[in-house]
């Protein structure tokens, strides 16, 4: 070919001599055109392609760093361990310095409009998104876990996929920018080989030498042309994302190595397929096919972007689930060339968002769904009730031993007993009603489309199942029973919460008529108002706490054996009403009992208790007073934290540990005997003192007497009161007495009430007497050394 255009140019001029220095000038004027358009498109392509590759690591890299961010505040979430929760708190600052380094430096470099408009959402968004994580950050340190986890699956994570979102639409447009320099170099070369061309068809003699020279200085551009196009297409092959490119007839032409990893489809085997046959994408909720994307693109030249995920089925069995974006490929003329599909698997963090929303609607010990989860169900039921007129019943279960199980063999026996429990319950409910664990040892149990008599059958089951179900731990055996309060769900049964309110009222009306028990709920009940009495009362307990308004009395305890002058005072607990009348602790506490308060009542009791007695001992109004006595509850008595809250208590108020005795009622001690037998030594040791109150009441006094380190036993007032009446309870007196005598223990006669009775008493050999006909109860900032004088 080479000769022929040789022989061709000589025989040009010998015809065109005349004419050789026109077509010499205009054949050097074409080629230096030819040369500079070749080496300004040559800059501007690697220009183009460097800058397109810095972008696109920039952007990756926020990318990573945005995603590792999240990735670590769901592990702070998961994690209990502090140390290991600030670990992953410092690697989710170092994500985002990385994030905010990437972002930068790609502000720093020559951005398209289109580029910043982009940027700034992403930061509008991405400020928001890192105000939400530093929200779940704070909730995981103040250890509110399940609104931890609430916040980022409802708020952190969606915000944080609509960053990803915008950083996708950078990464989309830098790989269009690449897929357009490539396109435009390659008409450039084209443009430039017929340039070339035409040279060497009008070179004469001169144009074989020039030829030559064009050849060599094309192949030397064609080759950095190539090397530019071969760094472009590495660029497309290397990123995270899965990249396929089809032509005008919707045929494969590029499948990078991600592509193929996801459709199991190799790129020599993908090549001229038509695309719909490699990528099989079908809706994740309805499981149908649905259209290719890419094909959508082309259609309608149009962006077409993911607004929910897809699943996509590989060729080697494997499900995926993606996100996308595809767009038209034009050509220099504007017209549809093909188009470009990227999508990118999300399937981990897919399953961690559905992990995470599963976590948040159900209950970790059960595997019930929780009390948020169950309330959204009620209230939709209700709305069912008032549309539709439908049937529903609302139980509300809760277990009447439970705290026996966990108080004597720990929290572990507690939980298998829940999990046990709730292993048959689902033996007993319908498919169509709704099972939840509400907290601690509280279940409730939607009914749906039933009637209330056989919703009450379901309940009597319900009852008859626990109570017929026997734990056993560790060779002890429980026998467990519920009590169970049902609400007809009606057209006026009003919100979520009164319908939960009333459930839960109905429930402790069943406990309080001796538990094991089912108790519908209805209007203007006697019952339910005595509960709702009691509600009041905790409102007021919890105002007088947070106010400090209890008033603290005190009663004398005058000794009755011979030479024993020492007197001894017992810490009394009143409430003030309204009105400024005093109201006795029968009336109150109770209530306290009941909702567990009385763990802060007693706190409250002992710190005001030593500060006054501070005080009285310092003014010396107190100096006659052997030994002060304060009431512990059952439920203190349960209180881990206790014994220390005495010993710094005791400490920093610098008192007399022996002048303190701490009186503990016969019925709590034996219901937590270990417990409190643990609590006594400790206390012990410190060099306090204990006293068993209302000694006689239960029903296995002297067995747990022996067990226990007590100075004093108090006996009940019960027998006391009318011993000079009833003969059994002279008997019962003197019994208690003797057997003190017997262990060393010093006996306290309580509800003294006349002369006979102490006389009585004395003879008997009773340690101490205590009551009204002794000594009237006395504010206790009212002690004076005058008022110890006993009234007899």
């Amino acid at each position: 070919m080479a000769k022929d255009v040789t022989r061709s140019i000589r025989m040009l001029t010998y015809r065109l001599s005349l004419g050789f220095a026109g077509i010499l000038f205009l054949m050097l004027l074409l080629s230096v055109l030819a040369l500079n358009s070749i080496d300004a498109t040559q800059r501007q392509l690697t220009g183009i392609v460097q800058e397109l590759n810095v972008k696109t690591e920039m952007v990756t890299a926020m990318r990573n760093a945005a995603r590792e961010r999240t990735i670590s505040l769901y592990r702070m979430i998961t994690l209990r361990d502090p140390f290991e929760q600030d670990e992953e708190f410092m690697r989710f600052n170092r994500h985002g310095a990385q994030f905010a380094e990437a972002r930068i430096a790609l502000l720093d470099m020559d951005l398209t409009a289109k580029e910043r408009s982009v940027l700034d959402r992403q930061a509008e968004i991405t400020g928001v998104a890192v105000a939400l994580q530093a929200q779940v950050v704070d909730l995981v340190q103040l250890g509110e876990i399940a609104q931890a986890k609430k916040l980022l699956l409802e708020q952190s994570v969606p915000m944080q996929d609509k960053v990803f979102e915008q950083l996708v639409i950078l990464l989309n447009i830098q790989k269009l920018a690449a897929a357009q320099a490539n396109g435009e170099t390659a008409v450039a070369n084209s443009q430039a080989r017929t340039s070339m061309l035409v040279l060497g068809t009008t070179a004469l003699v001169l144009g074989v030498l020039i030829a030559v020279v064009v050849v060599r200085h094309t192949r030397k551009n064609e080759l950095g042309l190539y090397q530019e196009k071969e760094r472009a297409q590495t660029t497309l092959t290397s990123i995270g994302e899965a990249v396929v490119t089809i032509n005008a007839n919707g045929n494969i032409e590029l499948i990078n190595p991600v592509a193929e990893h996801m459709t199991g489809c190799a790129a020599l085997s993908a090549q001229g397929k038509p695309v719909s046959d490699v990528l099989v994408l079908y809706e994740e909720k309805t499981d149908l096919r649905c259209s290719d994307p890419a094909l959508m693109a082309l259609a309608e030249n149009r962006v077409i972007a993911s607004t929910e995920p897809r699943t996509l089925h590989s060729q080697t069995g494997e499900t995926f689930i993606i996100e996308y974006t595809a767009a038209p490929v034009h050509d220099a003329q504007g017209h549809t060339a093909g188009a470009v599909l990227v999508f990118r698997n999300i399937t981990e963090v897919h399953d961690m968002a559905k992990k995470i929303a599963y976590q948040a609607s159900h209950d970790f010990l059960t595997d019930l769904i929780n009390r948020h989860e169950f309330e959204l169900r009620l209230d939709r039921a209700l709305h069912g009730v008032r549309a539709k007129d439908q049937n529903h019943v609302l139980c509300y279960l809760d277990l009447d031993q439970f705290k026996v199980v966990n108080d004597t063999c720990g929290h572990v026996a507690g939980d298998e007993l829940l999990k046990q429990l709730t292993a048959l319950f689902k033996t007993r409910v319908r498919k169509t009603d709704t099972l939840a664990r509400l907290g601690g040892d509280e279940f409730a149990l939607l009914i749906s489309d039933c009637d209330l008599p056989h919703a009450m059958e379901i309940a009597e089951d319900l009852r008859r199942l626990v109570h017929s179900f026997r734990f056993v731990w560790q060779d002890t055996t429980f026998e467990i029973s519920a009590s169970i309060g049902m609400v007809p769900l009606t057209s006026t049964s009003g919100t979520m919460t009164d319908v939960l309110a009333a459930a839960d009222s109905a429930c402790y009306a069943a406990k309080g008529l001796g538990r094991n028990k089912i108790y519908l709920y209805k209007h203007d009940d006697k019952i339910l108002e005595r509960w709702h009495g009691e509600m009041q009362w905790i409102g007021r307990i919890r105002e007088t706490l947070e106010a400090s308004e209890f008033q603290l009395f005190v009663q004398y305890v005058y000794p009755l054996t011979p030479g024993n002058t020492q007197i001894c005072a017992e810490i009394l607990l009143r409430m003030q009403d309204r009105s400024g009348t005093l109201v006795p602790p029968g009336a109150f506490l109770p209530a306290a009992e009941r909702y567990n308060l009385m763990p802060e009542v007693d706190r409250w009791v002992v710190h005001n208790a030593f500060e006054a007695i501070e005080r009285l001992v310092r003014t010396g109004n107190a100096r006659d007073i052997r030994m002060w006595s304060i009431n512990l509850s059952g439920q203190t008595l349960g209180d881990e934290g206790f014994v220390d809250f005495m010993i710094q208590s005791v400490m920093n108020r610098k008192l007399d540990p022996t002048s303190i005795c701490l009186e503990i009622t016969e019925t709590a001690a034996v219901s937590n005997l270990s417990r409190v037998r643990e609590m006594m030594l400790k206390l012990q040791r410190l060099g306090c003192r204990f006293a068993l109150d209302d000694f006689g009441s239960g029903l296995s006094s002297f067995t747990y007497l022996k067990n226990l380190p007590v100075s004093y036993v108090k006996i009940d007032g019960s027998f006391v009161r009318d011993m000079l009446n009833n003969p059994m309870d002279i008997a019962i007196v003197d019994a208690i007495n003797q057997i003190g005598r017997v262990m060393g223990l010093e006996t306290i006669a309580e509800y003294v009430e006349n002369q006979g009775t102490l006389e009585r008493l004395k003879l008997m050999g009773v340690t101490y007497a205590q009551g009204n006909f002794l000594h009237e109860p006395v504010a206790l900032e009212q002690i004076t050394s005058d008022s110890l004088r006993m009234r007899s």
